[in-house]
């Protein structure tokens, strides 16, 4: 086990560079830039800024740098083009020499400053910021998920074709099919502003914590914010994961040493639980894990309809703002929550299944 978790965590080194460098150069590659919507604003103004000010702001920003160029000084810092010859380094595009920044580079936690969105400030203050509310947010909601999923898919899977059964079945395809934001609009129409306007106990419709209040931004306001927010971005989920569960456990429930386990006079309870449960689990735990990754994106949608400030929010807003360092940060925080959840699907298949070994 321990030299197949060593073997992995170098791949898994080498899968997040090759995704370093595909978010780079994509982002660069992508029509549009950071300086664009400053031109469109300067457009028709008396004190219009001059070629010489848009080329201090590219030699600022470190635009004015070939991309190959910007994307080992994103990475290794600026400090590494004083390694390489004066000829390699060549001159920008206003024939000056690169200047060298004081940038050290994302494998030394350094991940730039933020350009738009929150001008000025690093971005890992500004994504270790957002970055508890998401977590927070995936947490609630997959272990929600899990809660309704599991024991759905397992009662739908021993009581097929039954009441309960279709019940199962309708509600996981309206899950399925019913569009998040949708399903966030009307959640905040009905119990956010109609509840209110109705006299009953409504719901925040967007934030984390209350501004003003008593028990504003303690637990329980905390929780009260989390509800719309953590069933919308559930239901998707748990109508899926539903579905997976029943399917996987039918095919356990038809196997050999189920049948077998029930001629010995095992109690119906214990051959499902025991025996058919942990096999059964093993489709769900890779859809779980590869789905782990969709709940980090998509809390974009979700974040945004709500308002809640996490780190879909803050990618919504850097995408709109042209903010590359956020972009480029929370797509490789998502690479890294892509690579960290198939190796805990891996870990788990040996935990669930007995007769997986790394060896």
């Amino acid at each position: 086990m321990t030299n197949y978790l060593i073997r992995r965590a170098f791949t898994m080194l080498v899968v997040l560079l090759l995704s370093s460098l595909a978010i780079f150069l994509i982002l660069n590659m992508a029509p549009g830039g950071p300086l664009d919507s400053l031109r469109m604003q300067n457009r028709g103004r008396l004190n219009q800024l001059t070629q010489e000010d848009y080329q201090r702001l590219e030699t600022l920003l470190g635009l004015n740098k070939p991309v190959h160029i910007r994307y080992f000084t994103w990475l290794l810092g600026d400090d590494w083009i004083e390694t390489l010859p004066t000829g390699l380094i060549g001159v920008d595009r206003f024939g000056e020499p690169y200047t060298n920044g004081t940038n050290t580079g994302i494998l030394r936690g350094d991940w730039g400053d933020s350009w738009t969105v929150s001008r000025g400030n690093p971005v890992i203050g500004v994504i270790a910021g957002r970055l508890p509310n998401t977590l927070t947010l995936m947490a609630c909601a997959t272990l929600l998920s899990l809660l309704v999923a599991v024991p759905i898919g397992i009662l739908s899977a021993v009581k097929q074709y039954s009441t309960l059964d279709y019940t199962a079945t309708t509600f996981s395809f309206i899950g399925i099919s019913i569009p998040i934001f949708w399903l966030g609009l009307m959640m905040i129409i009905l119990f956010g502003i109609k509840f209110k306007e109705w006299g009953l106990p409504y719901l925040p419709t967007g934030g984390v914590v209350s501004i003003r209040g008593a028990g504003a931004g303690g637990i329980f306001d905390r929780m009260l914010h989390l509800i719309m927010p953590v069933t919308a971005l559930s239901l998707l989920y748990m109508a899926g994961w539903s579905r997976f569960m029943r399917t996987s456990m039918l095919d356990v429930l038809h196997q050999d040493y189920v049948r077998t386990a029930r001629a010995k006079g095992l109690l119906e309870r214990i051959v499902i639980t025991k025996h058919a449960f942990r096999n059964a689990l093993i489709p769900l735990i890779t859809i779980v894990a590869l789905q782990l990754s969709g709940l980090f994106g998509g809390a974009v949608l979700t974040e945004t309809v709500f308002a809640y400030p996490g780190m879909g929010h803050l990618y919504y807003n850097a995408i709109l703002r042209s903010d590359w360092p956020l972009v480029q940060g929370y797509l490789v925080i998502l690479s890294v929550v892509v690579v960290v959840s198939t190796l805990l699907a891996d870990v788990a298949y040996v935990l669930v299944d007995p007769r997986i070994r790394y060896e």
